[in-house]
């Protein structure tokens, strides 16, 4: 097989399993106990897809030698500088918990290296463009059956829905996330309806792709309203006005397919309207909905700051936000009436890597953003802005929340969106070479045993969770098998608090002091790394049941610095 077949069969091979994703896989929904991450069942089953499909798509391209471009490139660097910080986290407990995240970043820049490599035919980039589209309506479907009829979803949909409340819309279980989900499918269905370029040449044809697309971002922006997800809100006003602009008044507006100006303008505002008039409530009390988090937001980046302003250079520690933020906001001078105790992330995801990582983290995203504001705006045409458009939701979500790591098919649409604008609309950046001797190259080979040995860990860890949602279920039956499980490095957070609590239980039967022991060990190690008022309140238990009066003390006295309102602690 030649060169050219074997990244033609590469491409076909990742158009299956992106279909497989975007038409299947995420929109299962698996048993739980809540969360997040890698917390949750559905995004280890998308990961390890994406992985398996990263183990073709390698396989394909093993004799080829990949091409790079200068956003990868950029992208590459950014991620090392993103990783550096790693080797001065002050514990190795906080930089097992910052390990998904960055196996998370490296694991994008293997997709985009292949997915650059990809033979994409304009129809095959069209094609991908319809299954994140199908994706978004499958969702705002999923959405709307959940804020109307909740009775209709799948039984494990239901049981996290009341677990989760009102705001577990969606597969995702998180109304924000649903919202730029939607508002990205927004995007780019608004863009295929306004470009000329995708217009069908039969007349019949383009005369339904042109009502369907009028429906579709209807009941989109429909959706959008009735989630009153403000994420939502801003992603879908911000690209709209976007691509308004573009389409409609810009200089550019030449490449407009006929009378798409008035399918751009009106199909969303009439969306909009519907919601609004379908909505429980009014406008405005939407909004004040909102009024306790947008304090608590406030609090949260005032706090944050002040830690980046204390160790600007080298930051605080990978994986250490959530202990670090809790004990800094405990031990302010005044103290603080206000706690965030169970936070993990500080709503920014900027802050975030700032805090952690100190100035090389902040060094790696400036050149990841020059990277691909170069890309985009460098020689901006029709097409750059339209993906602009089409990744503002999600780029703003990162600002505000953090959907790249409740949401790997977020993280997915970023690098598709991004790749599109990285390559040449007739599919192809340079001629590959028909006949090459078919020597193996190295770098698709690393990356073919990398994703394999991703897909084998993601798999654990989904394998493991099933046996922690069942242990959460019905501690006495399962402690046993929690014991004998493996931190893997995915999910670490769960696992070792279930493991601590299997200790408790199997004393229950066993009377043995060495479990009640073997529970303090790893409960301290937890909470030197999380947050956790009952784990604090069952480590004094045993303390004291062990006659460590003087450990018991210090324990309540941090405990009640961290929760001055819960009264296990203040007695």
């Amino acid at each position: 097989m030649t060169i050219s077949e074997n990244s033609s069969a590469a491409s076909r091979w990742l158009l299956m399993m992106l279909a497989l994703i975007l038409l299947g896989v995420m929109h299962i929904v698996l048993p739980s106990t809540g969360g997040s991450g890698a917390d949750l069942p559905e995004p280890l089953l998308v990961w390890c897809v994406l992985l398996v499909a990263m183990v073709g798509c390698a396989w394909f391209l093993r004799h080829q030698r990949l091409r790079s471009s200068p956003f990868l490139r950029g992208m590459a660097l950014a991620a090392l500088l993103l990783t550096l910080p790693l080797l001065w986290s002050p514990s190795a407990d906080w930089r097992l918990d910052a390990f998904p995240r960055l196996a998370g970043l490296w694991a994008g820049v293997a997709f985009y290296s292949l997915l650059l490599n990809c033979r994409l035919t304009p129809r095959q980039q069209q094609t991908v463009l319809w299954l994140i589209v199908a994706a978004t309506l499958i969702q705002a479907v999923y959405a709307l059956v959940g804020i109307g009829h909740p009775a209709w979803l799948p039984l494990p949909a239901q049981a996290a829905q009341r677990q989760a409340g009102q705001f577990a819309i969606g597969v995702f279980l998180q109304r924000n996330v649903t919202g730029s989900f939607i508002a990205t499918g927004a995007a780019v269905l608004l863009w295929l309806a306004a470009d000329a370029r995708f217009v069908c040449r039969s007349v019949a044809r383009e005369r339904y792709r042109q009502w369907g697309s009028a429906l579709g971002l209807g009941l989109l922006y429909a959706t959008l309203t009735l989630l009153k997800s403000r994420t939502g809100w801003l992603g879908g006003v911000v690209c709209w006005l976007m691509m308004v602009t573009i389409f409609c008044f810009s200089p550019l507006r030449r490449s407009a397919a006929r009378g798409a100006c008035w399918r751009v303008v009106l199909a969303p505002v009439a969306g909009v309207l519907l919601g609004l008039a379908l909505l429980s409530v009014s406008l405005l009390n939407a909004l004040h909905e909102h009024d306790g988090s947008n304090l608590e937001r406030v609090f949260i980046l005032q706090q944050t700051w002040k830690m980046i302003l204390q160790h600007p250079i080298v930051g605080w520690g990978y994986g250490g936000y959530a202990w670090s933020f809790a004990h800094f906001v405990a031990d302010s001078v005044p103290p603080l009436s206000r706690r965030v105790p169970g936070l993990t992330y500080p709503h920014n995801d900027l802050l975030f890597w700032w805090v952690e990582g100190g100035a090389v983290a902040l060094l790696g995203l400036l050149v990841l953003g020059v990277s691909g504001f170069r890309l985009l705006l460098r020689r901006p045409g029709v097409r750059q802005l339209a993906l602009l458009a089409c990744l503002m939701p999600i780029l703003l979500h990162t600002q505000l929340e953090y959907p790249l790591y409740q949401s790997p098919v977020h993280w997915l649409l970023v690098l598709i969106l991004v790749n599109l604008a990285d390559r040449c609309p007739t599919g192809e950046q340079a001629p590959l070479s028909a006949f090459t001797a078919p020597s193996t190259r190295p770098v698709p080979c690393a990356l073919m045993i990398l994703a394999c040995y991703g897909a084998l860990l993601t798999g654990c860890a989904f394998w493991q969770g099933h046996y922690l949602t069942a242990f959460q279920q019905s501690p006495q039956r399962f402690a046993s098998r929690v014991l004998r499980l493996h931190d893997i490095g995915i999910g670490s957070e769960r696992l070792r608090k279930d493991r601590a609590l299997s200790y408790i239980i199997r004393y229950q039967s066993s009377a043995n002091v060495e479990d009640l022991e073997a529970f303090n060990q790893l409960g301290r190690r937890w909470i030197a790394v999380w947050n956790d008022a009952d784990m604090y309140n069952n480590l004094i238990n045993v303390e004291r049941y062990l006659g460590q009066q003087k450990n018991a003390r210090a324990l309540r006295e941090e405990a009640r610095r961290l929760y001055p309102e819960d009264r296990r602690f203040s007695s």
